[in-house]
């Protein structure tokens, strides 16, 4: 019995279809999105988020200050909480400059419908 060696075939790659395809630039196009945030010194949209989260969880412990140093026992005053998630985003090396307007544009495009 004789064996018969084949030849090895070449990698053929597949063509994406339509929806990979807009997986891939999407990607690619977050990448680049990224790469100029970091750049600028600009948090990231998840940066935002988690100091914000972070900063509406610590509001109790804090205390729920407003303009002119006010509290209110059930009232968080969304001007404590962006100083807070700014002190935070600051203190992970972002730029003091960017920080607060990137909080508000970012809650702003999340709370309006």
């Amino acid at each position: 019995m004789t064996e018969i060696a084949s030849a090895p075939t070449p990698y053929r790659r597949r063509a994406l279809t339509a929806e990979e395809e807009r997986r891939r630039e999407d990607a690619v196009r977050k990448r680049r999105e990224r790469a100029e945030r970091k750049a600028s010194g600009l948090p990231d949209p998840r940066e935002l988020d988690r100091a914000i989260v972070d900063a509406i969880r610590d509001a109790p412990l804090t205390g729920a200050r407003g303009p002119g140093g006010r509290t209110h026992p059930h009232g968080v005053h969304v001007e404590g909480l962006v100083r807070r998630a700014a002190h935070a985003l600051q203190r992970r090396g972002y730029l003091p400059a960017a920080t607060v307007p990137a909080l508000f544009a970012r809650i702003s495009r999340d709370t309006v419908a």
